[in-house]
């Protein structure tokens, strides 16, 4: 039986308890890894995108009842506000600012995502120049409304694929070639392990993959602590929220635990 989201109150504690014991990126003694949060991490220069935010504020205050398939709760039909869908799967300005930046720094082309959901974070990615997003979402209903937002902000370099991960992922993985990858979407023990390995066996050169909400659940937990001992993996970022993994660099194997 998968386990059930952490209440508000646990994940404060373990946020908590987070803050009080991760490091600064000073702690960092790895040039690429030190590199990369200096300017990624440490960076608070990155621009909110007006318009994008535009976009948020409109699905937030929407009353519009979507009904949409969830894939995460075995092809489940449910019925909610799209303000709720915005309120609870919405990252932040702030980190969806951060994964944007990760892309610039790492000079990413090809942009894998798996969870569209509104499609706000893709917006943020999908402004860095000479990158091409392809964005990976479950339910029609809500890949439309994300669709709009873009065109409403102005973004049409966006490629969509609609359809259940498990059918559509395969396909994709192995008709291109991705340097960056953010999985916000099964947040299940099994999905979860099974995505990673496909995009582990399907990436050719080096490539980050960004897991969403790894302290979400014990599962997700679970799925973030068998990731880090991948003998293949050997370099980790946790972040909380953000779990970011580095594929085929060259780097000093270490899993580091650092506050953002």
């Amino acid at each position: 039986m998968a386990s059930k989201p952490y209440s508000a109150l646990k994940i404060a504690f373990k946020y908590a308890r987070y803050c009080l014991t991760s490091k600064t990126h000073f702690s960092v003694h790895a040039p690429l890894v030190f590199g990369f949060c200096e300017n990624v991490i440490a960076n608070i220069r990155t621009p909110v995108y007006q318009s994008i935010e535009l976009e948020r504020k409109k699905f937030k205050t929407s009353k519009q009842i979507l009904n949409f398939t969830d894939y995460g709760k075995n092809g489940t039909t449910i019925s909610k506000k799209v303000s709720d869908i915005a309120k609870r799967s919405l990252k932040s300005p702030k980190y969806a600012r951060l994964i944007s930046r990760s892309v610039a720094y790492l000079n990413a082309k090809m942009v894998l995502e798996l969870g569209t959901s509104l499609g706000i974070t893709t917006a943020y990615v999908a402004q860095n120049k000479g990158v091409n997003v392809l964005s990976l979402e479950g339910d029609k209903s809500v890949a439309a409304l994300a669709k709009q937002a873009w065109n409403n902000a102005g973004i049409t370099t966006i490629e969509q694929v609609i359809g259940n991960f498990d059918e559509t992922l395969l396909g994709v993985l192995q008709a291109n070639r991705f340097d960056f990858i953010y999985i916000d979407g099964n947040h299940k023990l099994e999905p979860t392990l099974r995505y990673f390995e496909q995009c582990l066996a399907n990436t050719k050169s080096t490539c980050v993959i960004v897991f969403d909400d790894i302290h979400y659940s014990r599962e997700m937990e679970q799925a973030w602590q068998q990731i880090k001992n991948d003998p293949t993996i050997k370099c980790t970022i946790d972040l909380f929220f953000l779990g970011f993994v580095f594929i085929n660099y060259k780097i000093t194997p270490k899993h580091y635990v650092l506050r953002f």
